[in-house]
């Protein structure tokens, strides 16, 4: 079972993933400001969805078919760092829990979760170099996809 540092942590790293891809596709039609408006002119989707997504899917399949790629993409260097710092920091994960359960904004707290980040320096940066070639990946695809 995962930790809720550890989902938020997931959370966090999907996040960038997303601002980044979102950063590449933002000229290839797929930001909220390039899309579909409804009569009003205001947008028709929702963040995370909705019809302008779906509208966009439609219009725009190549597009899309590279912005579904890039998330098993992400998946799996989340689920490479995860494992890489479970593996690597126990100590610290444990000692971080313990510090962080009764306060989270005590300096006890920010002691431990610092030393957990130092102890996953690496498995970080690993995983920021994965989401940098998946984010690669998404660009090239949606270069490729010209209009369609």
């Amino acid at each position: 079972m995962k930790t809720k540092r550890g989902r938020k942590r997931l959370i966090v790293s999907v996040a960038i993933l997303g601002v980044a891809v979102a950063g590449a596709a933002s000229g290839h039609g797929f930001s909220r400001g390039r899309g579909f408006h409804g009569s009003s002119g205001e947008m028709g989707g929702r963040q995370g969805g909705g019809p302008d997504m779906l509208f966009q899917r439609l219009v725009f399949p190549c597009r899309a078919g590279c912005m579904d790629a890039g998330k098993p993409c992400v998946d799996a260097a989340d689920s490479t760092a995860a494992s890489c710092v479970a593996a690597g920091c126990a100590t610290e994960i444990a000692g971080a829990r313990t510090a962080c359960q009764a306060d989270r904004t005590s300096s006890d707290c920010d002691t431990a979760v610092s030393a957990l980040r130092t102890c996953a320096a690496s498995c970080v940066d690993t995983v920021r170099a994965a989401v940098s070639s998946c984010r690669a990946t998404v660009a090239s695809c949606l270069a490729t996809c010209g209009a369609s």
